[in-house]
């Protein structure tokens, strides 16, 4: 069977698993599709519970990413991305896959990108509904992108910075969001935050892909750097965790060639499925915990607000000035 439609899809959902656990065929054999755009995603196994204890299924995922797209794929658009996949559910281990196998269908796009070693890895790029979909039925949680887009891989177009706690209290996080937010509003910098889903924010700042990521990121450290050195009880820029003590890491590593990061949008794997969530600075200080939003209630929100993010397109800088 085929469906496009949400409410079917959890209709139909919802049969299956009672099928399934009477004895009867399961969704592979009986054929479940999903309509996704110009393409036709095969469902397989979406009773299986992936974010055990809470019972939220590989088919809630699978109807989260569908009904996501539209809001997602404009920050997936022309990015290679890497895979974080979960076979089993999030009880058991993940694991990163930066290869496309060659089982995926023809219609997945892939950028190959040259290894130091030799050869090339296919990244996955992610341009539709379909992809987003098929992804989440190989069990795909978290959709990690390139801060670059394949036509100029050298050049990312989003300078990242990833405020990260070292103690369980999000009020240290908001606090040294504020603080990059001023330095970077300093120098002319219009930013965007995010929750990410799991314990911290993220600060992104559109760039106009004309700076390489080794200037992006010398010009990232040369900022929290100069933040760890007005405020040291708050900011560090220490590796080693065991030495940051209570102070709030200020992550630029992410602007290196080759590293990514989380997905706008993008379900982590944790209990209760969070989402990682564009924020309006505004609301920054009514948010309570980087996991406030989820599966369940996202949509709730953007309901409400629509994207925050809107205007992220419309702005290029550069760091040269």
């Amino acid at each position: 069977m085929i469906f496009s439609n949400r409410s079917v899809f959890l209709f139909l959902l919802s049969l299956s698993c009672v099928t399934f656990a009477q004895g009867a065929q399961n969704t592979e054999e009986e054929g479940m599709s999903i309509k996704a755009g110009r393409y036709t995603v095969e469902i397989s196994h979406p009773e299986k519970i992936l974010f055990a204890p809470t019972k939220i299924s590989k088919g809630d995922l699978i109807d989260y990413y569908f009904n996501i797209a539209d809001y997602m794929i404009p920050y997936l658009k022309d990015h290679p991305l890497t895979m974080v996949r979960y076979p089993n559910g999030i009880k058991d281990e993940g694991f990163y896959q930066k290869d496309a196998p060659e089982y995926f269908p023809e219609w997945i796009k892939r950028v190959a990108v040259k290894k130091q070693e030799g050869g090339s890895t296919h990244y996955v790029v992610c341009n539709n509904q379909a992809t987003l979909v098929y992804l989440a039925n190989q069990n795909c949680i978290t959709p990690h992108l390139w801060l670059s887009k394949y036509d100029k891989l050298e050049n990312p177009d989003r300078m990242i910075f990833d405020i990260d706690p070292s103690i369980k209290d999000f009020q240290v996080v908001k606090d040294a969001a504020w603080i990059v937010k001023k330095e970077l509003d300093r120098l002319g910098l219009k930013s965007f935050v995010m929750t990410t889903g799991a314990h911290g924010l993220h600060i992104t700042v559109p760039l106009n892909r004309r700076a390489t990521f080794d200037e992006v990121k010398a010009f990232a450290r040369a900022i929290a750097q100069k933040l760890e050195e007005e405020n040291p009880k708050i900011i560090t820029t220490e590796l080693n965790i065991k030495k940051r003590g209570k102070r709030t890491f200020i992550d630029y590593l992410r602007n290196g060639f080759g590293a990514t990061a989380v997905a706008p949008y993008a379900v982590r794997p944790i209990a209760g499925a969070p989402v990682a969530t564009p924020l309006s600075w505004k609301e920054l200080d009514s948010i309570k915990s980087a996991q406030e939003f989820n599966i369940n209630n996202i949509f709730k929100r953007l309901k409400k607000i629509k994207d925050p993010w809107k205007d992220f397109f419309k702005v290029r800088q550069s760091i040269k000035k």
